[in-house]
Parts: C-alpha cells; structure tokens; sequence
C-alpha cells in the first residue's frame, strides 16, 4: 500500500510516494549506482536521489533503541533504552547530485517517515529532535521495529534506517543422533527447533533437511522405536487455526520421513497440539520462537 504524505505543496510534489511501507520502488535513473550488495528496504521505498551505497545485513542481532518512558508526556516524561532480536538492516544511502538537497531538510524527512508509520498503523516511539524517528511497525504477521531519519547535514545528504525484524534465532547447531538417543533415552522426547516452516503453512522448508536427517537416522538404528511427531505453535491466531496448523506441520514430517528417508508410516503417528504446551512466555517474539517446534516423543 503506497502512502503518500502530504506535507505541504512544495514538499508533496517533491516527495509524494516516495516513501512507502510496504512498496519497495526503485527508481531507474539510479539503479546503476547502488550498490549491487544492498537489498531493498524491507519497510519503506526511496525518497528522490537516494541511491543504495552503504548497507548492513544479518540474519540475527540485537539493536538498542530508545522510546519515551510515558508517551503521552514525550520527553517531558524521559526516555528508556530497549534491545531487540532478529534479522537486521542498516542503510546509510547519500542523496545524488541531482537531488535539490536544499529542498530536504531533515524535519521534512522526519515528517515524512513519521506520517509513513503513522498511516501504516504503526506507532511513533521516540523523536530525536528533527534527527530521526523510532518506530514498531506490524506489516505481514510480522513485527518491525526501526529508527529511520535523515543521517547527515542539514539540508539532508544521507537517508539512514536501522530496521529489526524480531525473529527467534534460527538453530544453526542440528540436533545429532547421538543426542537424540539421550534425550530419549532421559527425556522421553527430544526437541527440534532445525525444522522449518513459513509463516502460517505447513510444507517442511528444505533447510530442514540436516534435523531430518538425524531424526531418520535414529529411527533406523532403533527400528522397534514407534513415536509420536508433535507439532506446536504459538498463541497467534485462533486455538483452532492453530491447532490444524500444528497437525499438518506434524503430517508434513511424518510424510518426509515416510517418503525420503524410507521410514515406515506406522512407527509415526503425527499429532498436533496448537499452543497448548508452550515452554516460554507467548508476551514476545524470543517466546513465541521457542514455542514454535517439533518434538519426537517415544511411545
């Protein structure tokens, strides 16, 4: 959805459209100045002149921000220091030469990010003068959580954003055979974060296939072992549209094992118990990532 701001008639027909959420535009005339390492702005597309120089990205890394201890009183009310988790972006992208840089001034691009937010939905945490604007936006069953603002000079050079996309930290350690024999053998269980699923489906992701490959190695070596392959969520969405999802995600992998790895489909019996047995608190994206897993339990 394309949310034009209208500032002023000078400042709309400057920057009208141009900064969005949700609508990544690029713009032509300076497609062959970016940086070809820069991905789009998951949030917001381009003010004019603002070419893809200088970027960051990680799939995971905590971000401080400051918000304002009592919004209704802003600063009057002081401010508070807060860290959040997830994939991470950082642009600081310079205004080109043919940019009227004496038309943009920082408050202009304050203004104009901060009606971007406001009109996405979103809510406006802190104002560092006419700096920057910090920011949480949900966009797509995601949460975001930014400070975007003018980076240098005034009129503005340089357009920067630090955006965080809370995320649980992928598993990049695979749970091994050997481990799932002791956690079965003490646990009667063993617990999978290494399998992957997109937002709300159930078709098992292919960088899942390292935990299946464990996960079948032992069953093979256990052959009288019949389990159970649970699926569970988190509290987003309805118990029910949850629980239907955390059986089909627990079908998925019975059907992958079945049908890859040659397991026999009654020694697994999916089953699915929504959010009904979390390990972590469902109040945050830390939470929520941890209660969304697959569990192997004996039978």
């Amino acid at each position: 959805m394309t949310l034009a701001l209208n500032l002023s008639r000078r400042l709309s027909s400057l920057l009208a459209g141009l900064v969005c959420v949700g609508a990544l535009t690029v713009l032509p005339a300076h497609a062959a100045k970016d940086n070809p390492e820069c991905e789009a702005n998951p949030l917001f597309s381009r003010f004019p002149g603002e070419v893809m120089e200088d970027c960051e990205r990680s799939r995971f890394k905590a971000q401080e921000f400051w918000r304002w201890r009592n919004p209704a009183r802003k600063d009057a009310g002081g401010v508070d220091p807060f860290t959040v988790e997830g994939e991470y972006w950082k642009y600081h992208n310079p205004l080109d030469a043919s940019t009227p840089k004496n038309q943009i001034a920082k408050l202009e691009v304050l203004r104009n990010i901060e009606m971007a937010v406001l009109q996405a939905k979103g809510t406006v945490l802190y104002r560092d003068g006419a700096k920057s604007v910090t920011y949480h936006i949900k966009k797509g069953g995601d949460d975001f959580w930014g400070q975007s603002g003018c980076g240098r000079g005034d009129p503005c050079e340089q357009i920067s954003h630090t955006i965080i996309r809370v995320a649980g930290m992928e598993q990049s350690i695979v749970v091994t055979a050997d481990q799932i024999a002791k956690a079965i053998g003490s646990e009667g269980k063993v617990v999978f974060y290494g399998i992957y699923f997109d937002h709300n489906k159930a078709t098992v992701k292919p960088e899942s296939a390292p935990s299946l490959a464990e996960m079948a190695k032992w069953l093979k070596a256990n052959a009288s072992a019949r389990v159970f392959i649970v699926g569970h969520t988190d509290m987003q969405g309805s118990s029910e549209l949850n629980q239907k999802l955390s059986q089909d995600r627990a079908a998925a992998v019975v059907a992958v094992l079945t049908k890859e790895h040659g397991i026999k489909a009654d020694r697994l019996a999916p089953a699915g118990v929504g959010p009904l047995a979390p390990v972590a608190s469902n109040a945050n994206e830390a939470g929520r990532a941890k209660n969304r897993r697959v569990e192997m339990v004996l039978r």
